[in-house]
């Protein structure tokens, strides 16, 4: 039996999807990236990235980053919107930083 974890230990830096999900995921966000990104830039704890508010763009974003909240837990994915833009911020505990900017 494994000791139990304490509320102040971090979360396990990994993704629980498996091949066949990952890619899955993978060609979603290659497609949403596609058809709408902006911009990419590095925050000091993880990553930025903006999308133009087409069509779909909003709503695929947020479906996207409530997958990823399940499968990386390890990591805070956070949308806004405005009527141009759609927003996503990805943030991790500094020992996982370099983890989010590899993913995105």
């Amino acid at each position: 039996m494994s000791p139990a974890r304490s509320d102040t230990e971090l979360p396990v830096i990994a993704c629980t999807l498996g091949p066949a999900d990952l890619e899955d995921r993978r060609a979603r966000w290659y497609a949403l990236a596609e058809q709408a990104l902006i911009e990419r830039m590095e925050t000091e704890a993880g990553v930025r990235l903006l999308f133009r508010a087409s069509s779909g763009a909003e709503a695929e974003l947020r479906e996207l980053a409530e997958l990823e909240r399940d499968c990386c837990a390890f990591a805070r994915f956070e949308v806004s919107a405005s009527r141009e833009h759609v927003v996503l911020d990805v943030s991790a505990p500094p020992d996982a930083v370099s983890a989010v900017r590899a993913m995105f």
